[in-house]
């Protein structure tokens, strides 16, 4: 990272903008936070305490929405939100680099984590300026909507008619897809779900590095790329596929997020 973007992260805890809604929208983030903080070791949840000095990791689940548009750090964030895979959904350093100038979410994590190596050292600030991005980063990389292909585009930057409402299909993956599933359901409750996951699962979700958890997820949201086109009306049908797709990578973002901490703070 060039020193200026090192300088400007450390800058980062100046006060918050108003939130936007880049991946998952914020209901979601809070719940993956949630649910990944009930699931953290005493050894784990203490560490980070320290940082957070007792706030839930949940309320820092959107900082980085919260100052995506604020100038000041635009090149700190930029391109953190998404990653990329090729067309055989693998995200190697070198693809990352020659798509994306390594700005994305894997080399995000994967840099933060190095810096955190020794985060003892480190000034508490800058601890948990680090904490709030991995806690946004680890769940973005599972939204279908943040999965880039060097071959293919599916941002979803096109409106649909989703249950009769015109909307981004962008903005469809990020919230409105499982809110519709579940209206009624707060962030807690989401939680509840997400805690809900069977261990085989969450352990299975568990290994591996950044780079093979993105590129099973990649492996995952492929097929979705052809099921909408532009204007398409969305309902039964659509709802029938792709609510089991982001439901899954929802409950893997937990676990992975959960497995992140832990690998930092809990060994």
């Amino acid at each position: 990272m060039k020193r200026t973007t090192r300088i400007l992260f450390l800058l980062l805890l100046a006060v918050g903008q108003p939130v936007l809604s880049l991946g998952w929208g914020g209901l979601f983030h809070r719940a993956v936070a949630e649910a990944a903080e009930r699931s953290l070791s005493p050894k784990a949840r203490a560490e980070i305490e320290r940082y957070t000095q007792g706030r839930p990791l949940s309320s820092h689940a959107t900082f980085m929405d919260e100052v995506a548009a604020d100038p000041r750090y635009k090149e700190a964030f930029a391109g953190w939100h998404a990653s990329i895979a090729d067309s055989t959904c693998q995200s190697p350093a070198e693809v990352r680099e020659r798509y994306r100038k390594s700005r994305d979410g894997v080399t995000a994590a994967e840099w933060i984590t190095e810096e955190l190596k020794n985060y003892r050292a480190l000034d508490d600030s800058v601890v948990l300026t680090y904490i709030k991005c991995l806690v946004h980063i680890i769940p973005d990389f599972h939204c279908p909507a943040h999965v880039r292909y060097t071959d293919a585009h599916n941002e979803g930057k096109f409106d649909v008619i989703f249950f009769d409402r015109k909307i981004l299909l962008h903005s469809v993956w990020d919230q409105y897809l499982l809110a519709h599933v579940h209206p009624d359901w707060d962030d807690m409750r989401w939680a509840d779900r997400l805690c809900e996951t069977p261990r085989r699962e969450m352990r299975r979700a568990k290994k591996g590095s950044y780079r093979e958890w993105f590129e099973d997820v990649a492996r995952d949201v492929r097929i979705s790329i052809d099921w909408v086109q532009p204007g398409d009306t969305l309902r039964d049908d659509f709802l029938k596929q792709a609510a089991p797709l982001a439901d899954r990578e929802l409950r893997k973002a937990a676990a992975r997020l959960t497995e992140t901490l832990e690998r930092i703070f809990g060994e």
